[in-house]
């Protein structure tokens, strides 16, 4: 189960920290009563995502669909020389956040893979393989799979077609080996066109835990149905009342949204549509755009997309008139005064505007208290993720302080912010239940004056120690840090801070002659209660790295 964490949000840009201006929809001329006025709800990341089968258009690639308008927007090409070309099923594991897809179709094999949400490319666990079915690709419709859902407690079941068993059946895999391990045939008719087994094109998860599962085009009257997956029988079946395809109405996959809505991808038409699963009625959103033909797999993300807790960002027209506060845009807001000096001024870097550091030391500050107000939550939470929109330049001597919760005097009491070696090496400081001075570092050089976004990750429920803090850098993992103060949080460890003096600084006071504000520019600071995932990583970062205003 998930629990409370917080995101924060930064950019650096070189040799100077920067804070991003960002566009606002509503604001007065005058500066000094700079205010956030009717600011609508930040953007949230699409939830649903869509792959193309054997396309005439964008062939085997990967996409987000816009739900409200049906829009797909291409990510990138499988990649991957093993299989037919064509990805004909997508899923999210819940329990981790990886995208599975299935490379093959019911006559083309099926090779399982996970999808890297930021560029589409695969990488193959390996054949689905067991007693009763073998999912290599080869001539003459040797079997396959079009079909592929998690359950909430991380299971993996595929549907199948020949491959062993005779015609439709579905599966239970080892998502870890591609290992089929149970078998269960479908029933007898249903509608097939043929009399066959019932053939299970598509499948998704409801909130319930029921499974349901389209049926392509092998049906003589359009349906969906909801399948056991423990032996395959059909236990209910939905006709559906369609005003456009009376007779040949395709669906060829099935997603249900974190708000329950039932969304089915219609290949041949090229458009989403939504299905009331009281009555059956079909209702088309909207075609999925000239990039996609056909679209054969559909999902969606798992939950809700997350919400910030806090969030600050600038107007780039009115920036350069140097506003006194950073402004929260969320619900309960909590404006950060800006200390200016002549080290602290905005900038606009590669068409970013940001608050700019240009040399260490110095006494300017961006920040306020967090004691008295919504950030009070964070205090033992047991999950924390920052996010840093930076271009920063590696300290010549000493560590330097980029942004985040920490002390508002000048006594080094961090609480979570990211740090930067003379090496340019990033680091992760925490204050939790059992390490006053927890900190990892990660090897790499980012100290270049470079824009990127960085997403830390305190999740003291993951499993594995190590994996409870991490670093993205532009969306991607970079797998394992270097524990160089503290220990590795325990399950469920919290963390652990003194509110009384506690301040949100994006840039920071300098504590002591050997901690410093960061050198360079910030572009986008913000603060959610919930961790984010690998998805939600590289969707974000994807998105803050070209358009840091009002996401």
């Amino acid at each position: 189960m998930r629990t409370k964490s917080f995101l924060v949000a930064f950019a650096v840009v070189g040799s100077q920290l920067v804070l991003a201006a960002c566009d606002e929809p509503t604001a007065t001329d005058s500066p000094d009563a700079w205010r956030v006025q009717g600011v609508p709800a930040p953007q949230t990341m699409s939830v649903l995502w869509g792959s193309t089968s054997a396309a005439t258009v964008n062939p085997a690639s990967l996409f987000t669909i816009e739900e409200t308008s049906g829009l797909a927007t291409y990510i990138g090409h499988n990649g991957l020389a093993e299989g037919n070309e064509r990805i004909s099923a997508i899923d999210f594991d819940p329990t981790t956040g990886i995208l599975y897809g299935i490379k093959g179709g019911p006559c083309y094999g099926a090779l399982l893979v996970t999808l890297d949400p930021l560029t589409g490319a695969a990488t193959l666990v390996d054949t689905l393989m067991g007693g009763w079915f073998d999912g290599t690709p080869g001539p003459n419709c040797p079997g396959g799979s079009s079909g592929i859902a998690f359950a909430a407690d991380g299971t993996l079941y595929a549907s199948g077609w020949y491959g062993g068993t005779p015609q439709g059946k579905i599966m239970r895999v080892d998502k870890t080996t591609a290992t089929v391990l149970e078998v269960h045939p479908t029933p007898l008719g249903y509608d097939d066109w043929r009399g066959r087994r019932a053939h299970i094109n598509g499948l998704a998860f409801d909130a319930n835990g029921v499974l349901w599962g389209s049926r392509g085009n092998s049906i003589t009257r359009a349906q969906i149905n909801t399948v056991d997956p423990l032996t395959g029988n059909i236990t209910g079946t939905l006709y559906l009342n369609d005003p456009v395809m009376t007779d040949s109405l395709t669906i060829s996959d099935l997603a249900f949204g974190p708000d329950g809505k039932l969304y089915a991808s219609l290949p041949w038409e090229a458009m989403l549509a939504e299905i009331d699963t009281a009555t059956g009625s079909v209702t088309r959103i909207g075609s999925f755009g000239a990039d996609v033909w056909p679209m054969g797999g559909l999902t969606a993300m798992y939950r809700a997309p997350p919400q910030p807790l806090g969030r600050y960002w600038f107007n780039e027209a009115i920036s350069g008139q140097a506003p006194p506060q950073v402004l929260d845009d969320t619900p309960n807001p909590v404006h950060l005064s800006i200390t200016y000096v002549n080290e602290l001024q905005w900038t606009e870097l590669g068409g970013h505007r940001g608050l700019n550091s240009s040399s260490f030391g110095h006494g300017g500050i961006a920040g306020g208290p967090a004691l008295g107000n919504k950030y009070e939550v964070l205090h033992f939470s047991p999950e924390l993720t920052l996010e840093i929109v930076v271009a920063y330049v590696q300290p010549t001597i000493y560590t330097a302080t980029i942004g985040g919760f920490q002390t508002d005097r000048r006594i080094s009491r961090r609480a979570a912010v990211m740090l930067a070696d003379t090496n340019g090496r990033p680091i992760a400081q925490f204050r939790t239940r059992n390490s006053n001075n927890l900190q990892v570092r990660w090897p790499m050089n980012l100290g270049d004056n470079v824009r990127r976004v960085y997403h830390i990750v305190y999740e003291s429920s993951h499993p594995t120690a190590n994996k409870r803090i991490r670093m993205y850098i532009d969306g991607v993992d970079q797998g394992v840090g270097e524990l160089i103060a503290g220990n590795w949080p325990g399950l469920g460890e919290e963390l652990r801070w003194n509110l009384n003096d506690l301040a949100l600084q994006v840039i920071n006071y300098p504590f002591l002659i050997w901690q410093l504000p960061m050198q360079g520019t910030v572009f986008y600071f913000g603060v959610y209660n919930e961790a984010l995932n690998d998805t939600e990583a590289a969707y974000y970062a994807n998105s803050l790295a070209t358009d840091d205003d009002n996401l």
